[in-house]
């Protein structure tokens, strides 16, 4: 059985965790697949939007601690070769971070350790009213990994990091709503229709413009000013001369809904 399940469906690429029987736990062919699938994404001219979500009741409660040991991450055999691995699968989170298309993390029940990390990692995040969160790792015995403490840095800001980092704990939907670890606790019973409408207004914005406000977003946080202004500039001029550009202004015009596509 796949352990990843990608399916691409009027511009949305939804890849879905697939070991529910294990709550998702995190393995390392489950952080293969789901590379291998964001880079066919982010390829693919058909998709607008990718969706990350949890097969059955859980997104991911983190890496598979107790499963057999052929299939963790970190297997015992050498520091090296573990430390080899975990590079290779930690490939996955600035993949997802620096994807060209917005992502949407879609979160039921249990979401900790690594199985957070992917969440931060994408641009937005929804959870039902049931979902948990926790950054799981010192109760462990474990300093983090893919890319926690930096993910939860630029999320909640140095201060909230720091505390949910040394005091991992259980955090109820409502209380990562109101950090800002997730965006919005969607009712119960409407976590998928209500993140459908969200995947939409996305699918159906001028691509180009999306990938270059994505830019805009990351550069934000390491460039100085000066160079940024550079940057911005020059994304925008690229959306001034599109096709997208023209259609957004006939469609107001006419009073219509535009049709963009990415030229």
């Amino acid at each position: 059985m796949a352990e990843l399940l990608y399916n691409v469906d009027d511009g949305v690429a939804t890849m879905t965790l697939n070991r529910p029987d294990r709550r998702n736990a995190i393995t390392y062919t489950l952080l293969t697949e789901l590379q291998n699938a964001l880079t066919s994404a982010a390829g693919d001219e058909a998709v607008r939007v990718v969706v990350l979500t949890g097969a059955g009741g859980n997104f991911s409660v983190g890496r598979d601690q107790s499963g057999d040991r052929s299939t963790r991450v970190v297997r015992g055999d050498s520091p090296q070769e573990d430390r080899t691995r975990l590079l290779d699968v930690s490939r996955v989170i600035p993949t997802l971070v620096q994807l060209p298309k917005p992502t949407v993390a879609v979160i039921r029940g249990g979401c900790a350790g690594a199985g957070l990390s992917l969440a931060l990692a994408c641009d937005l995040r929804y959870a039902g009213a049931d979902a948990m969160f926790n950054t799981a790792f010192l109760g462990a015995g474990m300093s983090g990994d893919m890319g926690m403490a930096w993910l939860l840095t630029r999320a909640l800001g140095p201060s909230k990091a720091r505390e949910l980092m040394l005091l991992p704990g259980r955090i109820k939907a409502d209380r990562a709503a109101s950090i800002g670890l997730i965006h919005e606790v969607v009712a119960e019973g409407k976590l998928q229709s209500g993140t459908a409408e969200i995947v939409q207004r996305l699918s159906d914005s001028a691509p180009l413009a999306v990938r270059g406000a994505k830019l805009n977003l990351d550069s934000a946080l390491s460039r100085p000013l000066s160079e940024f202004l550079i940057d911005e500039a020059d994304r925008l001029i690229a959306c001034a001369y599109s096709e997208d550009v023209e259609e957004a202004r006939s469609a107001f015009l006419e009073k219509r809904v535009p049709h963009f596509t990415g030229r």
